[in-house]
């Protein structure tokens, strides 16, 4: 068990998708991880491009992924599969979408983030963006494809 130093924030690269359809995209071939990988998902609203219902009430909702507890630590069942190097003592957040994401996501963002960090009594400077990593660093990674001194700069 490590104690949690970072939270990690990520996009789907995706128009839709909500935790089971990622938690199926992170289970099945090629992926084959045992869970999905990221600690909580926000939707944009758009959970399935082939239905057409308004989903658009789900416009900012958090859903949980990995489960977490609340002892502050990252042990074996929690571990997540979303930034490598820091998996083993940190939480990913995942929001639906690739290059635009809306107001009610961003405010949710905010949200979780704060009550994280106060939680676990975690600096602003322990917030990246999943292209700040080393290892996004070096696969090119743009992820979560926002300013992340902007998010900071809210917290």
């Amino acid at each position: 068990m490590r104690p949690i130093t970072n939270i990690i924030i990520h996009c789907s690269a995706s128009a839709f998708g909500n935790t089971n359809i990622i938690r199926k995209w992170h289970t099945e071939p090629p992926r084959g991880w045992k869970d999905i990988g990221y600690h909580f998902i926000i939707l944009n609203g758009n959970v399935d491009p082939d239905n057409n219902i308004d989903f658009y009430t789900l416009d900012g909702m958090i859903e949980c992924g990995r489960q977490l507890n609340d002892d502050g630590f990252i042990d074996d069942v929690e571990l997540g599969a979303h930034a490598l190097g820091y998996n083993a003592s940190s939480v990913g957040i995942c929001l639906i979408g690739d290059k635009a994401f809306s107001p009610d996501q961003f405010n949710a963002l905010q949200r979780l983030v704060k009550e994280l960090m106060q939680k676990w009594n975690l600096p602003k400077e322990a917030i990246l963006g999943h292209c700040e990593t080393d290892s996004g660093k070096a696969q090119g990674k743009t992820c979560p494809n926002f300013d992340m001194d902007w998010l900071r700069g809210k917290l």
